[in-house]
């Protein structure tokens, strides 16, 4: 079981856990990280999760656990969902939020890769079914179609494209 640590909603680390999983307590969030990968076509990397996971289509990432902060998990996420080991000083902080009417704190990244073969991709199938490179046009169909995970639909659109 996984144990989150909790944040005002200012991103404030507060002096309290929370077993992943359980309701979080209002005025009170946990903290997660995203990252978008770009290529030199100005294609983002976009996974289908697995069944398990609800089918959507998302970024990578995930939850920042107890004593971890957003980018050791963005690093660790990349490595655990895609196999990728990546030069931390490559990955770009775009921004810290409150998720509107979540008790989420997010923590977005970006990563300019100019080549990457996505056959070497060694996918954590209990989490991610596939992946592929997508225009900014692809994903916003996907997005209107409903097939996005809403948080990272919404990261999307108001940090990454904007």
């Amino acid at each position: 079981m996984e144990i989150l640590d909790l944040y005002d909603d200012n991103g404030k680390l507060l002096n309290e856990t929370i077993p992943r999983g359980e309701k979080i307590p209002d005025g009170k969030n946990i903290m997660l990280s995203v990252i978008f990968i770009k290529n030199g076509e100005d294609k983002y990397l976009i996974q289908k999760n697995s069944k398990e996971k609800g089918s959507k289509y998302s970024s990578t990432g995930g939850h920042v656990i107890h004593n971890e902060d957003g980018f050791t998990t963005i690093v660790r996420e990349l490595d655990e969902e895609l196999g990728l080991k990546v030069d931390d000083k490559e990955i770009k902080n775009i921004t810290t939020f409150k998720y509107p009417n979540k008790n989420c704190i997010f923590n977005v990244y970006e990563l300019d890769i100019t080549s990457l073969n996505l056959d070497n991709v060694k996918l954590q199938e209990s989490e991610v079914e596939s992946i592929n490179f997508l225009s900014k046009n692809e994903i916003e169909k996907i997005i209107n179609d409903g097939n996005f995970l809403e948080s990272h639909a919404y990261i999307f659109k108001n940090y990454i494209i904007k």
